[in-house]
């Protein structure tokens, strides 16, 4: 199904870009121009030596996803910084080598956030085990785990959507392959099989199989 027709709409696309920049807020600070870059960290020795942010693409889904500054160069001081934040952060907390990419679509009503690990990352639950359905029938929102192709995602909904069988508001999917962890976290409007399908997007255009 093309990338376009399960979008789920909303009422600002520039209020949407704020989302994509919110979860920097409440980190210990923003990294201004002279900021250190993170300490070098030698590749995993699984891997084939390329620097993490070279595998990092252009384009996804055959442009159907494009970099912000490919659409506005205003945003490219912004991303650019999101991006280095990100990847830096990631490669201190963990050890080794991180990337980040940010990815929208051209009204920028869907986000995605590309994140290339050194490494076999291994079970890490941001919201806990999941729980059954009943269990969460009070709850206004419902997460499920997925085996999806190669990947395993992560999908959550709003309990409503869910029960019109509508695209969760959020999903993330990961797949190791090649000594890396390739994590494509995406929202809004995007289902978890077009989420699974980013991944092996990064990975074949990466050239990790």
């Amino acid at each position: 199904m093309p990338l376009r027709s399960t979008i789920v709409g909303a009422a600002s696309g520039v209020v949407l870009l704020a989302g994509v920049f919110g979860f920097a807020v409440g980190l210990p600070e923003v990294v201004d121009d002279d900021t250190e870059p993170a300490a070098d960290t030698a590749s995993d020795p699984g891997t084939d030596g390329r620097p993490a942010v070279e595998l990092l693409p252009a384009t996804l889904l055959d442009g159907a996803l494009l970099r912000y500054p490919e659409i506005d160069p205003q945003y490219s001081e912004m991303v650019n910084q999101v991006e280095s934040y990100g990847g830096e952060r990631l490669t201190e907390a963990f050890g080794t080598e991180t990337a980040v990419a940010l990815y929208t679509t051209e009204d920028i009503r869907t986000q995605v956030a590309v994140t290339i690990y050194d490494g076999e990352s291994g079970l890490f639950l941001q919201q806990g085990p999941p729980v059954p359905r009943e269990v969460a029938a009070n709850s206004q929102t419902y997460s499920d785990f997925l085996q999806q192709g190669e990947s395993v995602c992560i999908g959550q909904w709003q309990v409503q959507a869910l029960e019109q069988e509508a695209p969760p508001f959020q999903v993330q999917c990961q797949r190791t392959v090649g000594g890396r962890t390739v994590n494509v976290y995406a929202a809004p409007g995007l289902t978890v099989e077009q989420t699974a399908d980013i991944v092996d997007d990064v990975v074949a255009q990466a050239g990790l199989e």
